[in-house]
């Protein structure tokens, strides 16, 4: 490549260099909303409890590469109250919304006008204290009250705030709902604590930790239900029942409509598995046949789990024992 035409080379790059930063440096207005964020000193007891407005329109003028760049940042875009320690005190303080937009000095773009023209922050002192634990469970009827682990958190709140709340409501709240009812009575749980001090209608706050293990113990709501018709089978001993057949009276009848009452999860339970329930007339070594007359029996129902019980008493059921042919010896050949 001949001299002549490296240089031509070299003065278009320069040239579309120079016309490239001229657009870059040239002054163009702009009008954005944006909004408004307020910075606290760092490790501050104080809390941002308000800001009014919380955007405002902005009027500028500025280089079109550094309104560029603050437009590509979000943070550097916003109207920015930075507040120094010796501002701090709780209330309201209001300040210039123009005050906001000092750090766009340093890409040189001049604040023309904001609307509106204030920025009103109501700041509030944080103080931590020790505060207990209160469990409130619902759709479940507790045995005894529920206890939280740990019994005691840290709320941090606004001074102003725990001087107006009566010592009474200083606790955090924590809230187990229920929607179905465990098999086990006994419940161990992460329950979250309201972000109020003193319950739902209480006064903002933060807990640390956030949450607590609940542990309660349940007292199962009792309900009655019928399981349907059960056919009562014969039990006992084998030798009995190997000698004897079981014979019932005409008008005995052979079917137990049964009803049970107990837990609401041990009867779910009962509801989908029946079949794990028997009602049985039980022979024992003692029974034997009554010549002329029925033996009365009152089957009973196996397979309850402890907590649930029969409604009502089963009717008896009428019946005898027969001897059934001693078996026939084998043939000898």
């Amino acid at each position: 490549m001949s001299e002549r035409i490296r240089t031509l080379l070299a003065v278009v790059a320069l040239t579309l260099a120079i016309w490239v930063w001229a657009d870059l440096e040239q002054t163009v207005p702009g009008e954005e909303d944006v909004p408004v964020a307020v910075v606290l000193p760092a490790q501050s007891d104080y809390r941002v409890r308000d800001v009014t407005p919380r955007r405002v329109r902005v009027k500028f003028t500025g280089p079109r590469g550094k309104i560029a760049d603050l437009r590509r940042d979000e943070d550097q875009m916003a109207c920015r109250i930075v507040l120094a320690d010796a501002q701090l005190k709780s209330g309201i303080l209001t300040f210039r919304a123009a005050e906001g937009f000092r750090h766009w000095e340093d890409h040189r773009v001049t604040v023309e006008s904001v609307e509106p023209d204030e920025v009103r922050v109501d700041l509030a002192r944080q103080v931590t204290v020790k505060v207990p634990v209160r469990v409130q469970v619902t759709g479940a009827t507790l045995r005894e009250p529920a206890k939280a682990d740990p019994a005691e958190v840290e709320a941090t709140v606004a001074e102003s705030d725990l001087a107006a709340l009566p010592e009474a409501r200083r606790y955090a709240l924590a809230t187990l709902s229920l929607t179905t009812l465990p098999e086990n009575p006994q419940i161990e749980r992460d329950a979250p604590l309201e972000k109020r001090l003193g319950g739902a209608d209480g006064v903002e706050a933060t807990f640390a930790p956030a949450s607590v293990r609940v542990t309660a113990y349940l007292e199962s709501p009792v309900i009655k239900t019928s399981l349907g018709k059960f056919m009562i089978i014969v039990a006992g001993p084998p030798e009995k029942l190997n000698r004897y057949r079981v014979v019932f009276a005409e008008d005995a009848d052979r079917w137990v409509d049964l009803t049970v009452q107990g837990p609401r999860p041990e009867i779910e339970k009962l509801v989908q598995q029946p079949q794990s329930i028997r009602v049985e007339l039980v022979l024992t070594a003692d029974t034997e046949p009554v010549a002329g007359a029925w033996i009365p029996g009152h089957p009973v129902v196996v397979g309850l789990p402890p907590a649930v019980k029969v409604v009502g008493d089963l009717p008896a059921v009428n019946f005898n024992l027969v001897e059934m042919p001693a078996p026939e010896p084998p043939k000898t050949p």
